[in-house]
């Protein structure tokens, strides 16, 4: 009769734990993102791929979906996201990878989808995706139900493939300074570092060539997690392989399950692999005219054309520009690569050929777009 309770109440106990497990990551390959991705290594490889680009093909165009209830509760903060997109360029700029935001932020107020289930609530999604841009949603909360009713809770996950642009966040994950660099990692291709898809891959690196991730600069890795990476970033665990190795995992990679705060660091060959993936297979990314004019070639507008020299300039250049009407009110605004305004000035023309002289800012290097706006035109270049 005791062991009979015991086991009662075992069982009881144990039975809403299962019920709300947690997964680090929802990133999940299709056979036919495998495929793909797979497809796309094998050229990569074998050189029959064309990498080469210039400027404009680093800059990759995001736009960001905050949802929160009906009552406008649980979204999260838009300067958090901004200080976060910061953090994800100084890890992707050794890829050539530089993110800005494209359009304004879309705020959506419903209770409906604040607790976001994987696939299923994308028919949100479906109807708001903005074209040719990597659409992130944050949502206060995000899990899937697996194939045995369980919940199982989200941080993220991506499209690795495929016309889906598309990433969504869970609030808490999306400020940690890693999750969301490791879903945008997905999404230009990369596998987790602990993957097996391809088979095992050994401590020796003697099959890294085909094996586990595929990266021969990425060690093997059994699988991390906060119990075998303390808080100093050293991994204590004691698993072996199958030769018997002991595993001596890069437990700050960012694609790997390490403890967020460590993960900070992509290898020579993951950063590589990303830039190649986005000009031969995402080299469609743009930010539409229509919200942000011309912003990466120049523009056949008759009503606002302009030229900058020098450009690259230091800090100092001139504007020339020219009008369709006389006597225009003339806004024109800087903005950093994320979209932030860095300057702005509203002028008063009275001819319609005339200069501006910007003094030394005290800019960042960086990429930026000038916008010269009338009341019914506008023209943007990349500066």
């Amino acid at each position: 009769m005791k062991k009979a309770l015991l086991y009662l109440f075992i069982v009881l106990f144990i039975a809403p734990v299962y019920a709300q497990q947690y997964e680090e990551c929802g990133t999940v390959r299709t056979a036919e993102e495998e495929l793909t991705i797979n497809s796309f290594v094998a050229s990569y490889r074998s050189g029959l791929l064309n990498v080469q680009r210039d400027l404009g093909d680093s800059l990759v165009p995001v736009k960001f979906h905050i949802i929160s209830t009906d009552a406008g509760t649980g979204g999260i903060d838009s300067a958090f996201v901004f200080d976060e997109l910061d953090s994800i360029n100084t890890h992707y700029k050794a890829a050539g990878i530089v993110f800005y935001h494209c359009d304004n932020i879309d705020y959506i107020y419903s209770s409906n989808y604040s607790n976001f289930e994987k696939i299923v609530d994308e028919t949100l999604c479906d109807s708001l995706d903005l074209a040719n841009v990597i659409n992130i949603y944050f949502v206060p909360g995000l899990y899937k139900i697996d194939g045995n009713g369980s919940t199982i809770n989200l941080c993220g996950y991506a499209y690795s493939s495929g016309t889906k642009n598309r990433i969504l966040m869970k609030n808490s994950c999306s400020t940690n300074g890693s999750t969301l660099a490791h879903e945008l990692g997905h999404y230009f291709s990369l596998p987790h570092t602990h993957s097996t898809s391809t088979g095992d891959e050994l401590v020796d690196g003697s099959n890294c060539s085909f094996a586990g991730d595929l990266f021969c600069d990425t060690p093997a890795d059994p699988v991390l997690s906060t119990s075998v990476v303390n808080s100093s970033c050293d991994y204590t665990g004691s698993d072996t392989d199958a030769n018997g190795d002991l595993y001596a995992p890069n437990t700050r990679n960012v694609m790997s399950y390490s403890r967020k705060s460590c993960r900070n660091q992509f290898s020579a060959e993951q950063l590589a692999q990303m830039g190649a993936y986005l000009v031969s297979y995402r080299y469609y990314l743009h930010c539409p005219s229509t919200v942000l004019p011309n912003s990466i070639e120049e523009s056949n507008n008759k009503g606002v054309r302009f030229s900058v020299s020098p450009n690259p300039s230091s800090g100092q250049f001139v504007i020339n520009y020219i009008l369709s009407k006389s006597s225009e009110l003339v806004t024109i605004t800087l903005t950093d690569e994320i979209g932030r305004i860095v300057f702005s000035k509203v002028i008063t023309t009275s001819i319609p050929v005339d200069q501006y002289n910007f003094d030394d800012l005290a800019l960042k290097n960086g990429i930026y777009f000038l916008e010269l706006r009338t009341k019914d035109n506008s023209h943007t270049k990349k500066v």
